[in-house]
């Protein structure tokens, strides 16, 4: 019987040595690296903190007959501690059920803190991994999430010079809350929306292994977009765009915007872009990249498994109901029935 538990580093030469051992998957791609594992005492400390006060990847392992034949990691949505995404899943060979065991786990263990969304992004041609989260797990899909590669830096001619850029401020997580939530399609929105606090900029953002630059669009004496720029290494940069309904037509300012600062760090560089197709814009996205030097690099389909809140009623009045056949005539019946007070 399979025993689930948090990952240790004895387990890292274990886990390398199942990952190295799927031969049918491309290995340099999933290669384990160090970040999954959380070192001593800080996994101890976290595990015990209260689900508002983790910020750390959380990592479980499945073994049996002392072989791992699993690994989940999750980690919380930056700001929103409610929400939580599954960033790894490595699964041996024939190991659906382990999967299963392992997400089921994972949701249970951190849904009974308060957890109340969990959201996953699997590659499109992944069909067997779609399925286990869909028809094992209870996911639902909710659209899909692009990415797009310049194949060769230019700047575009297309653009509208309208408005101007500056910096993010902290002051400005409301409105980039605001563009990017109503940019989604309605019947996502509960389940994919993001509060302010996840636009803000943290303490210590230093100390992370990536560099994120984020800056917002005004117009008219109001924020008409937010637009972010993250790399880890300097090279390549990725670039997420969130424009107000009728501003679509800058999208070519933003790229221009942005290559020039990119530009001013390093000469040599690769431009990804973000296209959300989970957004109302998605569709204008992603004709304009196909005309313009942009190749489809990847394609995620996006699941996300949530639980509603239950909404406190008040307290309800047994009234007798009662029927009539006809307006002129003796009740046809009588009926008690729960009447809620409105």
């Amino acid at each position: 019987m399979a025993k689930i538990r948090s990952l240790k580093f004895r387990d890292i030469p274990k886990l390398k040595k199942m990952i190295s051992m799927i031969s049918d998957m491309n290995v340099e791609e999933i290669a384990f690296d160090y970040k999954s594992f959380i070192p001593f005492p800080l996994n101890c400390i976290n595990s015990i903190l209260p689900l508002r006060f983790r910020r750390l990847t959380e990592s479980f392992v499945s073994i049996e007959d002392k072989q791992i034949n699993g690994m989940i990691s999750l980690k919380p949505q930056q700001g929103n501690h409610f929400a939580w995404k599954i960033c790894k899943l490595f699964l041996n060979k024939n190991s659906y059920y382990t999967g299963s065991q392992l997400i089921g786990y994972a949701i249970a263990r951190f849904g009974a803190l308060g957890a109340n969304t969990f959201t996953v992004k699997v590659d499109h041609d992944m069909d067997e991994l779609l399925e286990l989260f869909s028809k094992a797990c209870g996911f639902r899909v909710c659209s899909s999430e692009q990415l797009w590669k310049m194949e060769e830096i230019s700047l575009a001619k297309n653009t509208i010079n309208k408005g101007f850029f500056r910096p993010f401020k902290n002051s400005d997580s409301e409105a980039a809350k605001t563009i990017y939530n109503d940019n989604i399609f309605p019947h996502f929105r509960y389940s994919l929306a993001k509060t302010a606090k996840e636009f803000e900029n943290v303490l210590f953002a230093g100390l992370n292994n990536f560099s994120w630059f984020k800056y917002v669009f005004e117009d008219n004496n109001s924020i008409k977009g937010f637009f972010s720029i993250q790399t880890e290494d300097n090279e390549n940069y990725i670039l997420d765009i969130d424009l107000v309904q009728g501003y679509d037509e800058c999208f070519p300012d933003v790229i221009n915007f942005s290559i020039g600062q990119i530009m001013m760090r390093t000469k040599k560089f690769n431009l990804f872009i973000i296209n959300k197709k989970f957004q109302v814009s998605g569709a204008k996205y992603e004709e304009y990249l196909k005309k313009n030097g942009f190749k489809c690099v990847k394609n995620q389909v996006v699941m996300v498994k949530d639980y509603y809140k239950k909404i406190r009623e008040e307290q309800r009045s047994q009234r007798p109901a009662i029927v009539f056949s006809d307006i002129s005539r003796k009740p046809a019946f009588k009926n008690a029935r729960q009447v809620q007070k409105v």
